[in-house]
């Protein structure tokens, strides 16, 4: 979508097909057996590196501040799987739309592949890529995993061939407490509706201290860059980096295990 065309039949069944053909290339030749990285895994080697690679060997360990920001997380944007025929009619309309897809594509040598939580979409082109982070802790605060993971997500969906030139990125912290019932029904709407207009400033306030929209450009190479930094993990080269922060470890529910752990309290 280079030539900013609007996609044609062309367009899809060729995406589609080469869609396939990246699933089908998946060999377990990187790091722990891994064919795909997700885009939050590499997101995630900018929090801590160790922490990601305790996760593969030891699997999810549950806490509540993640089970409380998946459930708000999962009544906010809620999910209802359409097939391809049904995404494309979707999108394809010009009154914008909302509609996610798996992203995905090669980068420094690896098979990239992550799920965006919510996108705005017209005449086939996404105009809003939309990320959600909840946080107990001050919405006005960014962090350079967050930032690295949604722009990932723009990279790999300009690399799949859409016309991202009228793409923006919203990355929207919030708090896990203080929406009423009826704001958490209409929350995906009333902030697709703001970023349209241009009236953020406006939903921030009327969320006050409860909500920071921090909005991106679409960076490919910093986004490309992102990932040749931390790629080396994935492809053997080196060992993992551990973080040098001992609040991360304090918080870090792999702390009893963790080799690197800063943190030896009870």
């Amino acid at each position: 979508m280079n030539s900013h065309r609007r996609p044609d039949k062309l367009f899809w069944e060729d995406l589609w097909r080469r869609e396939e053909a990246f699933r089908l290339s998946g060999k377990p030749e990187l790091r722990h057996d891994t064919a795909f990285v997700a885009v939050s895994e590499i997101a995630g080697q900018f929090y801590c590196e160790y922490k990601v690679e305790n996760k593969i060997a030891f699997g999810e360990i549950p806490t509540e501040a993640k089970d409380t920001g998946t459930e708000l997380h999962d009544e906010l944007i809620p999910q209802e799987t359409i097939s391809r025929d049904q995404f494309v009619e979707l999108v394809e309309r010009k009154k914008p739309s909302f509609a996610v897809l798996r992203v995905w594509g090669n980068v420094g040598g690896l098979r990239i592949i992550g799920m965006p939580d919510h996108m705005v979409w017209s005449q086939g082109r996404p105009l809003w890529l939309v990320e959600l982070k909840t946080t107990k802790g001050d919405p006005n605060l960014l962090w350079p995993d967050q930032m690295t993971q949604i722009r990932i997500y723009a990279l790999l969906l300009d690399l799949m061939g859409f016309d991202c030139s009228q793409l923006g990125l919203a990355l929207v912290r919030l708090k896990t407490e203080g929406l009423s019932e009826e704001e958490r029904r209409l929350w995906v709407k009333r902030v697709s509706d703001h970023l349209q207009s241009g009236k953020v400033g406006e939903l921030e306030m009327r969320y006050k201290s409860l909500m920071k929209v921090h909005i991106l450009s679409h960076d490919r190479a910093a986004a490309e860059a992102s990932i040749m930094e931390k790629r080396g993990y994935w492809l053997g080269e080196r060992e993992p980096t551990s973080s040098t922060s001992l609040g991360k470890c304090r918080a870090c529910e792999y702390k009893s295990v963790c080799p690197r752990s800063l943190f030896s309290g009870p």
